[in-house]
């Protein structure tokens, strides 16, 4: 059976993943999609919106065959990283393909890797320079890639868009890697990737549903853009990180700032900036305000925070990074009949696909799971789901 690959969040699953599952299929002559997901902690350093289970039924009933879970240590990354761990899982799965979604398939990726490739001297030259020095990573790259090969670089284009970023992340990781995996890129329809505004007859932007979704009315647009919420309760779909302030500050007030300097990404002093408005604060939202600058983005904030909030520390980072290329075990959260199928064939293989939540090597995943059950309003515990979502 020949699988095809996504690398997902789907905070929430909605219209314009169901139609990014179509075109796969159109496109290509998968037998079975498979499908990497983040598990009940999200890329820009949030609580997903609804729990991991939820999502991967949804994805199963809009057209993916096998849902995999892209752990939390892995799934709370910066952009490189996340994308190693999502194309781990997937090669380990056997994927011959991975399919994106981008602004414009007008673009060369490969050419673009090309180019990334010639840049790598120059990007450490810049970083000498204090200016440059405090913008990010993707600032930076698209920055240098315009002086050096102009507006019409694949490599400056593809970075004006943070969905291409990613996508380009997946393409780093495979040609770096030299894996036997191809990449399709599908065009995204409807609104980009940040507008905060649900149109009607237009695929919504995730960030706009999670802001409908929040909201004490839910209204007619974000149904038809959802219609399986007529099935939930109402205290379901609206899981945010206001919902954990006091958590994080409990943990903030009972660490010393030593302790603090052992979790994971707590670099630069910036423990003693956390230590110094966890008192001002009166929100999550306030405390990050008060916290960013320009080297810590609002999204670099969220995800240290996470690794606050659920203890991560710098050590167990780096025994997860050991493996994410090449993972020991990965969690099945659902499957249809073509997944089972295509399980089957996996069995051989040396990573261990674990289809029973009361696996033990899971028990550190678990720990991060039941933080999040603890504040999650649709009151359905993840963590003590014991088998995978069947379809």
């Amino acid at each position: 059976m020949k699988a095809c690959g996504i690398i997902a969040e789907y905070n929430p699953f909605h219209q314009g993943h169901h139609y990014q599952i179509e075109q796969i299929r159109r496109q290509t002559d998968a037998d079975v999609i498979v499908v990497a997901m983040s598990g009940n902690f999200v890329q820009r350093g949030e609580p997903s919106i609804e729990n991991k289970w939820h999502r991967a039924k949804m994805a199963l009933e809009n057209g993916a065959d096998l849902i995999l879970e892209l752990p939390t240590l892995s799934s709370t990354q910066a952009t490189d990283w996340f994308a190693a761990g999502g194309v781990g899982i997937l090669h380990a799965a056997k994927c011959r393909e991975i399919a994106f979604g981008v602004e414009d398939k007008t673009i060369d990726y490969q050419l673009a890797f090309e180019e990334w490739i010639t840049l790598q001297t120059q990007i450490k030259e810049h970083v000498t320079n204090d200016e440059i020095k405090s913008l990010t990573y993707a600032n930076r790259l698209s920055l240098i890639s315009k002086e050096i090969f102009g507006e019409n670089s694949p490599l400056y284009r593809l970075m004006q868009q943070p969905n291409q970023q990613l996508g380009f992340a997946y393409v780093k990781e495979i040609l770096t890697r030299n894996l036997p995996m191809k990449f399709l890129m599908v065009e995204r329809k409807g609104n980009g990737h940040l507008d905060a505004k649900i149109q009607d007859k237009q695929f919504a932007s995730g960030t706009a549903l999670r802001r409908q979704l929040l909201k004490v009315d839910r209204n007619h647009q974000l149904y038809s853009q959802l219609p399986y919420l007529t099935e939930v309760s109402s205290n379901e779909y609206r899981n945010e990180w206001e919902l954990y302030w006091t958590l994080l500050k409990y943990q903030l007030e009972r660490s010393s700032v030593e302790e603090l300097r052992m979790i994971y990404q707590m670099d630069e002093g910036i423990e003693y900036r956390f230590k110094k408005f966890i008192h001002q604060a009166n929100s999550f939202n306030e405390f990050i305000q008060l916290l960013k600058n320009k080297r810590w983005t609002w999204a670099r904030l969220q995800r240290l925070c996470i690794c606050v909030l659920l203890g991560i520390t710098k050590e167990q980072v780096k025994q997860h990074f050991e493996s994410i290329r090449e993972p020991k075990q990965v969690t099945v959260l659902g499957f249809n009949e073509i997944g089972r199928k295509y399980l089957k064939t996996l069995r051989e293989e040396e990573t261990v696909f674990i289809t029973n939540y009361a696996h033990p090597s899971l028990e550190l995943q678990k720990k991060f799971d039941n933080i999040y059950d603890i504040m999650n309003p649709s009151g359905y515990h993840s963590a003590r789901q014991m088998k995978p979502v069947m379809k």
